[in-house]
Order: C-alpha cells, then structure tokens, then sequence
C-alpha cells in the first residue's frame, strides 16, 4: 500500500509541477493546431491545461483570450487579456493585449470603452499594430458619422504604410460615401486595394464592383466641355488685367478678370485669377463664387481648391471649407499645411476629438513642430 500511495504522489505531482517538457510542448503543440484549425473549445482546454502545468505565463493568458474570442466568450476573453496585460507589465507584448481588449469591448458592443484601450496603442513601435489600430478607430469613428475623424485615422495609417491593403480599402469605402463623395479618389484606393489585396480575400470582389461602377459612373458625369464664349474678348482683358496686377492695382484687375470671364466662362484661368482678385480685395463672397466656378472647370486643380479652403474657413463656412480641403487631403496627404488647416477648421466647429485627429497627423508629418502647439493638440479630448 505505502508504494501504491507514492506511486500515486509521485503522479500528481507531474500533473501539477510540469515535470515533463516534452508534455509541455505537446500541449502547446495541440493547443496551437486547434486555434488554427478555429476550434476553439479544444484550444482553451489546451491552454487551460498549460497554465495548470507551468504557471502563470503572460503569453499563455493571452493565446487563451485569443481562442476565448474565437469563440464568442468574451467574459472569458476579456479575463484572460487583462491578466495577460498584468502580467506583460510594459513589455511591447502589452501593446497586444490592449489591441485584443479593444476588439473584445467591441464585440460586447461597448465602442467607447474599445476606443480608450485603441487609443493607448497609436504610439506603439511595432508599425503594423499601429496600422491595425488606426484603422479600427477609423471604423467606430465612421459608425458615429463622425467621418472626418475617420478619415484621419486612415490618413495616418497610410502615412505609416503605404502598401497595407486593408487601410487602402478603407479609405476607397470612406471615399465614395457621403459626405466625401470623392469619386475618382474612390475609384483610385479600389484599383490599388485589388492589387495589393491577398488573392481570395473577399474584399477582393467588392473592390472589384466597386472600380467598374465607378468607371461607369465617372463616364457617365464626364462634362460636356463648356462652350467656348468670346475668346478674343478674353484674351484681352486678362492681358490687361495682368498688367494692373504687375502694378498692384487689385481692384482694377479684379473688375479685368471678372469681364474677362464674362468673355468666356470656359477659361480657367480667368475664373481662378478673379478668384484671388476678389479676395485680396476682400470680397470674400465673389471670391467664393469665382472658385466654385474655377474648380468646376478643373476639379483636380488643387491649388485652387487649397486657396478655396482657406477663405471659406477665414470667412467661418466651415462646411464649404472641409468640401474643398477634403480631395486636397486625400491627395496631397504629406501635406502638414493642409493637416493644421484641417485641424483648426474642426476645431471651430467644436469637432474637438477629430481636430485632435489631425493635429496628431499634423505632429506625425511635422516632428519638428514647436512644444506650444503639441500641447494644444494633446490638451483636446481624445473622445
């Protein structure tokens, strides 16, 4: 009997202590082949069974909220992560967890509490984690409707990685959505998604879809040129216009461009230069006007379009101003100008979370930007 009893000891002390690595391993083993192969009941009896055998692990409680998640027990996810982050302390492992404890307080429908922990992770090394998480922001930014901030988010994460085929796609889904209906940018982001998009990948189609319906749709708005008015007449009277301007006669320019697009409502030029006319002059409203009708001729002149921006935002039309400054942000995303300008029109608007967006855009194009103005951006609410 006594040999029986320690022959019995001697067994339950495996059990509990892990004598044997090679059990170890093979737990580990079947453990990680469940997950892969999504069963996940087994797989958290596996890592169950490993924390019994060698104590507590931070990367075992996080591979067991991981196959919790997968299996819709978020209880037992959520659990599991925080003691896992507990235990990661600040090791770059943590960074993770909090990434796992944000898709877990999604998935229990709790978007602002998914949005503090994604919040804590926008500054992590690891690039693709920090792409991951833009990108999940982007998206409880667009349930909310609040698709500037979303549009930042994606910004920033395609800054970080110009070639991550999700964050691309997103943006294309962004764009072509009100209130940016940013067709052809749409139709740009759905074409790259494609090719960088893994074969298979059931984005693949919708992007698909997407690229022919927008072809078919920009060919469809494709303008009629406009008819040619009196181009003579134009001619002259921006020759004379230019002239005032080389001696800074402003109004009388302006009055010159203006009869010059009288002349002829096709020409650009004349429309553009009325523009900047009429705004040095100070007529803000007829300088508006003479922009609209500028784009309108050429929708993908950015200047005009930035220059737009600018005094409908000096002129407090805010939403006029974001219309104009949203195509030149997409275009011209390095651009920290145009981030700033983005910035301080939300900030009017008292959008103060997404002006806080951009003004971290702003600080991530601009390393060099004074401390004043990176306290001002972190002194704005994250939500």
């Amino acid at each position: 009997m006594r040999v029986l009893f320690f022959l019995f000891l001697f067994g339950l002390g495996s059990v509990l202590v892990g004598c044997s690595p090679a059990d170890e391993k093979t737990l580990a083993a079947r453990a990680e082949k469940a997950y892969a192969e999504k069963q996940y009941a087994k797989a958290i009896a596996g890592y169950e069974a490993l924390l019994r055998l060698t104590g507590e692990r931070a990367v075992l409680y996080r591979n067991l909220a991981l196959a919790a998640y997968g299996a819709k027990d978020t209880s037992t996810a959520r659990k599991a992560a925080e003691h896992a982050l507990r235990l990661s302390g600040n090791a770059p492992e943590a960074d993770g967890c909090r990434e796992l404890l944000g898709m877990i307080a999604e998935e229990e429908k709790q978007p602002e509490t998914a949005f503090q922990w994604y919040r804590q992770v926008l500054n992590s090394r690891d690039i693709a984690l920090r792409v991951r998480v833009s990108s999940r922001l982007a998206q409880l930014y667009r349930a909310q409707g609040r698709v500037d901030g979303a549009l930042g988010m994606l910004l920033s994460a395609w800054y970080d990685a110009p070639q991550d085929a999700t964050t691309v796609f997103n943006l294309g889904m962004l764009s072509v959505k009100e209130p940016l209906l940013l067709r052809q940018a749409a139709l740009d982001f759905f074409t790259l998604a494609e090719h960088l998009l893994p074969k298979g990948a059931p984005q693949v189609r919708e992007a698909q879809t997407w690229r022919t319906r927008l072809e078919k749709n920009l060919a469809r708005l494709q303008q009629v040129p406009a008819a040619v008015g009196d181009a003579s007449a134009c001619a002259k009277a921006i020759k004379a216009a230019k002239e005032k301007q080389a001696r800074r006669q402003w109004r009388d320019a302006e009055a010159l461009f203006a009869k010059a697009t009288k002349a002829d409502p096709s020409n650009f030029d004349a429309a553009l230069e009325t523009g900047r006319m009429a705004a040095k002059n100070n007529h803000k409203e007829t300088a508006l006007k003479a922009y609209a009708a500028a784009i309108a001729l050429r929708e993908n002149a950015q200047d005009a379009r930035i220059e737009a921006a600018q005094l409908a935002y000096d002129a407090k039309r805010y939403e006029l101003a974001l219309s104009y400054l949203r195509p030149a942000m997409v275009t011209q995303r390095r651009n920290r100008f145009l981030a700033d300008l983005y910035m301080r029109i939300l900030t009017a608007q008292r959008k103060l979370p997404e002006a806080r967006v951009f003004g971290e855009y702003y600080l991530k194009l601009y390393g060099q930007a004074p401390e004043s103005y990176r306290k001002w951006v972190n002194s704005l609410p994250e939500m």
